[in-house]
């Protein structure tokens, strides 16, 4: 199939309509990219669904522009051919890795269901690894090093909260003594919850967010980590901007000495 890509950056295929280059990917799964491509196909597969029963043929390139929108922060592009073949691509690989199954809508309409709403890939040394819905005996091998990995990580991660539990306390010591007044915004949300939502005031969670580390896995530790020191420095060019409130000037012996005669 010919294809030419234009100077607005959209690509075109003047061999077929965009319905028929949609069907001609689900069938040929023309691309893959990758060591990781299985779980990136599951995890996008189970943002394009969302909460929704099925998907159908008519609106799957929509939902598709739709879910790269929200994953990049951006609006939505306008469905072309390409965004056609690269919808198609991922419900074949779906439908080719048994993530998916064909359904029909009431009105007759092709469609599909997502066959589960849990991740069924991870990805493990740095490449893709099925961990769910394998055949009876190799999930249960799979499931035992899966327990295995757990209580591995599990001890990583309270050895390392240990480690730097010294370290959290004092980038928040240090964040308050810049700016007493720091409120935590949405940046904070996936470490603040369940205990706080967004805006909250970092002196008011201060006894929570000083030991919250030490229930996460070592990740999660890093990455909690890093956002204090990177708020600690926007605390300290706060401290640096923030407008100073001049001091009562003092009063002078001949002003006082008049106003004692007024009096």
């Amino acid at each position: 199939m010919a294809m030419y890509r234009n100077s607005s950056g959209t690509y075109s295929y003047f061999s077929a309509p965009p319905e028929e280059v949609l069907t001609r990917a689900i069938q040929a799964c023309p691309f893959a990219a990758g060591r990781c491509w299985e779980w990136g196909v599951n995890r996008d597969l189970i943002a394009l669904f969302g909460s929704r029963e099925h998907v159908a043929f008519d609106e799957l390139v929509e939902r598709y522009v739709d879910m790269l929108a929200r994953r990049r922060g951006g609006s939505p592009e306008k469905p072309n051919e390409f965004n056609h073949r690269r919808a198609g691509n991922l419900i074949g690989w779906g439908l080719r890795l048994n993530l998916l199954e064909e359904a029909t809508t009431c009105h007759g309409t092709r469609a599909w269901r997502l066959v589960d709403r849990e991740m069924r890939w991870d990805i493990h040394r740095g490449r893709a690894r099925q961990i769910r819905g394998l055949p009876n005996g190799e999930q249960a091998i799979m499931n035992r090093k899966l327990q295995t990995q757990r209580k591995r990580a599990a001890t990583f991660a309270k050895k390392y909260a240990a480690k730097i539990a010294g370290d959290i306390r004092r980038y928040i010591d240090q964040i308050l003594q810049e700016d007493p007044e720091t409120v935590l915004d949405e940046r904070f949300a996936d470490f603040i919850t369940p205990w706080f939502t967004p805006p909250q005031a970092l002196h008011e969670a201060y006894g929570i967010l000083v030991v919250a580390h030490h229930d996460w896995d070592k990740a999660k530790q890093e990455l909690w980590q890093t956002l204090l020191a990177r708020e600690y420095q926007r605390a300290k060019y706060r401290g640096i901007v923030r407008p100073r409130v001049p001091l009562p000037e003092t009063m002078l012996d001949g002003d006082a000495a008049a106003l004692d005669n007024l009096i």
